[in-house]
């Protein structure tokens, strides 16, 4: 009850919206930024991972149901894990001044949930930084900077959880405005590496 209270104060505070003028995909940084996509958008996003020598495939949903609240599903097509929440928009940032939003994830398969609080800012056209921090039953929190150059943006940053460490790094290309393309790579506890790539699109169906 106290987690549906607090959920609803959030809601009832958003007075304005960050509705992305272009895609604005969450992969294949670990981060989430605080945009949403916009009113009856559906954003895909789409990839795969190559680590030990397997590779995953997964795909994340999201669905713009307001300018200021959007509704996501993940899911892989290796791990037995479906993932659905909501994210909402707070404050939008200035400059270097953070925007703020707040993302709510449960695994119906496991019961995991998994809270996140963002913060994006953006000293300069160019450069840009995000901060999260969240919960999945143990405290984590990342931090990512990145530099965006036209279409083309490279983007390095670092994830502490309480029981392990990863650090990623890569690059994505904007097309028109609504296709993404992205490759990535990093290390996981500084000794397993991964490699990945990806495609996002989004549709305006209605």
């Amino acid at each position: 009850m106290k987690h549906i209270l607090f959920v609803s104060v959030l809601f009832l505070l958003v007075s304005t919206s960050q509705a992305q003028e272009t895609i604005d995909a969450q992969r294949p940084t670990m981060t989430e930024s605080n945009t949403i996509v916009g009113q009856k958008v559906i954003q895909a996003e789409n990839g795969s991972t190559l680590i030990n020598d397997s590779l995953e495939f997964n795909t994340f949903i999201r669905f713009g149901l307001t300018e200021r609240l959007e509704f996501r599903i993940a899911s892989s097509f290796d791990s037995p894990f479906i993932v659905i929440g909501g994210k909402v928009f707070i404050s939008e940032g200035k400059k270097a001044l953070p925007g703020l939003s707040f993302a709510l994830d449960y695994d119906l398969m496991s019961g995991v949930q998994n809270y996140v609080f963002s913060a994006t800012g953006a000293p300069t056209e160019s450069m840009f930084y995000t901060l999260n921090f969240g919960n999945d039953s143990d405290w984590w929190g990342i931090v990512l900077a990145g530099y965006s150059l036209g279409n083309t943006s490279v983007f390095a940053e670092y994830k502490y959880h309480e029981n392990y460490e990863q650090l990623n790094g890569g690059i994505t290309y904007v097309i028109k405005g609504e296709v993404q393309i992205d490759v990535h790579g990093g290390l996981i506890d500084y000794k397993t590496p991964y490699i990945g790539a990806g495609i996002s699109f989004r549709l305006k169906p209605f």
